[in-house]
């Protein structure tokens, strides 16, 4: 999901995960990935728009298992144990700029605005073959985690070494793909 706020001015995207640990063990995690991103009208004009992250947070964050029965794995769902990682925020933006400027990326994409009404906008990334984005609005309490996200980081909501240390490694795979471009 996504959600536009400030204006326009404020762009939040929303995406639910769910993830194994271990083969053999039955436990997950989930939770909601919140990353959001400043949204401003660039200098070419002509409905383009230049979109720079600014900060990722995982809200409504649960450990599920399976405690085994007789008659099998009854299933569970633990919500207090991980919601302190609501509190983080990881500088995304910063991190992004940090790690792919240098490699010729950075944590902006160029937007051109190629279609909107009360219910559907449809956005277009010129420097990346003019892929699309549709979003279609929903009704926000279908998204709670975008409203424990509001909470959060109007209370008490600090940047995380860890949860930076997290993001870098999300981008190895990218770190990986640039250093060999280079080396041929």
């Amino acid at each position: 999901a996504h959600v536009v706020e400030g204006g326009g001015g404020r762009l939040h995207s929303l995406v639910e995960l769910k993830s194994g640990s271990l083969p053999s063990l039955p436990l997950a995690l989930a939770g909601v990935v919140v990353s959001s991103g400043e949204l401003q009208a660039a200098r070419a004009g002509g409905g383009v728009f230049d979109l720079r992250l600014v900060n990722t947070s995982v809200q409504q964050n649960e450990v599920r298992y399976g405690l085994p029965t007789e008659g099998g794995l009854a299933p569970g769902v633990e919500r207090s144990l991980l919601s302190w990682i609501g509190d983080q925020t990881v500088p995304s933006g910063e991190v992004f700029s940090r790690v792919l400027e240098p490699l010729g990326g950075g944590p902006s994409a160029q937007l051109r605005l190629s279609y909107s009404d009360g219910e559907l906008m449809v956005w277009r990334a010129p420097k990346l073959g003019d892929h699309f984005f549709v979003f279609v609005r929903g009704e926000e309490e279908t998204w709670p985690a975008m409203e424990e996200t509001r909470r959060r980081q109007a209370s008490s909501a600090t940047q995380s070494a860890v949860g930076s240390a997290f993001a870098l490694g999300m981008l190895n795979p990218f770190f990986s793909r640039a250093a060999g471009a280079r080396k041929s």
